[in-house]
């Protein structure tokens, strides 16, 4: 095993040992997250995560994972100057949804949860924990890679129509 792969690996336990503590999947993966990757956050970012529980406060829509994994793509790649360039998050942000997509199969809190409850022994979101860090991990350690070699089709953009 690599150490990206380790590192993975080590979030996505991290995740599961934070959901295990009571913490939603916003909250547990950006504190594992976090934690593995050495990014500090203060305790108002923390705070600010909760929020995005359960598809947004319970709404069961955008799983609080790619919510939380908007946050940190944003904390480290964002802007404080409405003149700075947007892409670099854009693209990020992109490749996060494509991967949950790919990945988990959805991206909403309303088909995730249903599937990882009928898939884990103890009828959790367990899974998605997992699942979902791991996608949200290996994306931040690739980033600065991924930003050198944009593909050309994808250079400049700042949207695109989502998959129907």
């Amino acid at each position: 095993m690599d150490d990206v792969e380790k590192l993975v690996e080590a979030a996505a336990e991290k995740s599961e040992h934070y959901r295990s503590l009571g913490y939603h999947c916003s909250e547990s993966s950006i504190r594992a997250v976090c934690d593995t990757l050495g990014i500090t956050v203060s305790d108002d970012i923390l705070r600010i995560s909760s929020g995005f529980r359960g598809g947004g406060g319970g709404y069961m829509e955008r799983c609080g994972i790619l919510e939380a994994g908007i946050m940190l793509i944003s904390y480290r790649y964002g802007r404080t100057d409405p003149g700075a360039d947007i892409f670099g998050y854009s693209y990020l942000i992109r490749l996060l949804h494509e991967r949950f997509l790919r990945e988990l199969g959805s991206y909403t809190c309303r088909v995730l949860l249903p599937f990882s409850i009928r898939n884990t022994p103890d009828n959790s979101c367990s899974l998605t924990y997992v699942k979902g860090t791991k996608v949200l991990t290996r994306l931040l350690l690739e980033a600065d890679q991924l930003l050198k070699n944009v593909p050309d089709d994808q250079k400049g953009k700042v949207m695109v129509a989502p998959p129907i």
